[in-house]
């Protein structure tokens, strides 16, 4: 049976040929227009799920980038920081070896004035901050970290912990360093003690970088033996001796008979006269040592020697805490608030006084800079070698600091290369990826435009097909 299409069917047939034509033809002039093949997963299946794949591959290969980004500009920030303070460190050198040939006043306060200006200088490069963040107060960004006290100590309030960033699977760099590490650094060592008090630093290595001084105060003499000395009066507070049982003596020669007068020297020192009246009579031996003694009691007749134990307390806390003396080869003191942990022997010690005990060696930059200005002003009271030993150790400590400083640089400047190596490898990784989605999904202008053109032609043959059978008549049919 055979089928015939009717003028109407064709003509309808024709103009969805025209319409589908004129469709496709649109499509191919918005992908020329946009330089965009694929809009839609029906445009291409294949190629959608590629531009899928490559679109998630750019959006985390871009997050990585950003993080090295910020990552680099902290950590250079942070060098260039480190780079002041060793410039700092260079200066503060310097006015060391100039301080030390000079004994003019005038010339020593202005040197100590220059070392308060870098140790400004020092404080605000440690309170750096890089985008609202501090540099150098490790995962607590936020907290200033060194602060200074009402004693001028330099404190840190930051985290110990240094911040780190992790980018992708390949490298954790640190970016937010603990200023501890490097500022004030854990040292660990024997003690400088100036002074005549007899007190020694003891094998223990002490902790903590901070200077300290050290008060040695009388509280108690007793003496051995029969003769009926006894304490004075002033005794607690104005004796000036310290020392196990034998380390002073006293001489008492009655030359009454009766103990009513005589004499009494203390360590071989000069004598001096006495009577029974003398409730509070100073004695004072050949290095300057005091006791007060009350001769009211002296024995009959006596001539001899007499042992004395005096006992005492230590403080490096500016007597907050004070601690009796034990004699041993190893007492330990502590001062808490400067993080300071101190081992002495005081087997040895005879006197009273204040002394200052340093670190022999200490890598706590603001203390370095500090002792060097107290050394240059003398404010420990140290005698002319004592300075000079103190400039000497002021000197090497800062030598040690710079090389600390320089390390940590190097640190950076490696983590600094590596990120930089993997920033390149990103930007390579990323036009990889963008070149394959351009590949997916933009337009090739040649075989659009070819397309576009065939498409033009076929819907005006089309148009005239269907304007032919617009022009159709009865005598089209007719045999």
């Amino acid at each position: 049976m055979a089928f015939r299409v009717t003028p109407h069917r064709a003509y309808e047939l024709g103009q969805g040929h025209a319409t589908r034509q004129y469709a496709r033809g649109s499509e191919l002039q918005q992908q020329i227009s946009s330089g965009i093949r694929v809009t839609k997963p029906s445009d291409d299946p294949v190629a959608q799920k590629t531009i899928l794949t490559q679109n998630a591959v750019i959006q985390s290969l871009q997050t990585q980038s950003a993080t090295v980004k910020t990552a680099t500009t902290t950590l250079s920030n942070a060098q260039t920081q480190i780079q002041t303070v060793k410039d700092l460190l260079t200066s503060a050198k310097t006015i060391a070896m100039q301080a030390r040939q000079t004994t003019d006043t005038s010339e020593q306060t202005i040197y100590a004035d220059q070392l308060s200006g870098i140790l400004d200088s020092l404080l605000s490069a440690a309170n750096a901050q890089s985008d609202g963040q501090y540099l150098f107060s490790g995962v607590s960004s936020t907290t200033q970290p060194f602060q200074t006290d009402a004693n001028g100590n330099v404190n840190y309030q930051g985290n110990q912990t240094a911040a780190e960033v992790r980018i992708g699977t390949s490298l954790t760099a640190q970016t937010l360093y603990s200023g501890r590490d490097i500022f004030q650094p854990a040292t660990a060592g024997t003690l400088v003690i100036s002074g005549n008090t007899g007190i020694a630093s003891s094998t223990a290595l002490s902790t903590g970088s901070a200077s300290t001084s050290l008060i040695v105060r009388h509280t108690q003499t007793t003496y051995a033996g029969a003769s009926g000395i006894a304490v004075g009066t002033s005794s607690a507070d104005k004796d000036t001796i310290i020392g196990a049982a034998g380390t002073h003596t006293l001489t008492i020669v009655d030359t009454s008979g009766t103990g009513a007068s005589g004499t009494i020297s203390l360590n071989g020192g000069e004598a001096v006269s006495f009577t029974s009246a003398d409730t509070d009579l100073k004695i004072t031996g050949p290095q300057g040592e005091v006791v007060y003694v009350n001769t009211q009691s002296i024995a009959a007749g006596f001539h001899g020697t007499v042992d004395l134990t005096a006992d005492g307390t230590l403080s490096i806390d500016n007597g907050t805490t004070e601690v009796p003396i034990d004699f041993s080869e190893n007492q330990t003191l502590e001062n808490a608030s400067a993080g300071v942990i101190q081992h002495f022997d005081t087997r040895g010690v005879t006197g009273t006084g204040t002394v200052a005990v340093d670190p022999a060696a200490t890598n706590d930059l603001f203390q370095i800079i500090s002792s060097l200005r107290e050394t240059i002003l003398n404010q420990p009271g140290y005698n002319t070698s004592e300075q000079d030993a103190a400039l000497e150790r002021s000197l090497s400590n800062l030598d040690s600091a710079t090389n600390h400083v320089l390390a940590v640089m190097g640190k950076q400047s490696v983590s600094l290369q590596q990120l930089q190596t993997l920033g390149d490898q990103l930007d390579t990784l990323t036009l990889s990826a963008q070149t394959t989605l351009n590949d997916a999904q933009s337009t090739d202008y040649s075989s659009a435009i070819l397309q576009l053109q065939e498409q033009q032609n076929l819907l005006q043959f089309t148009y005239q097909t269907l304007s032919a059978m617009n022009s159709m008549s009865l005598l089209n049919f007719i045999d």
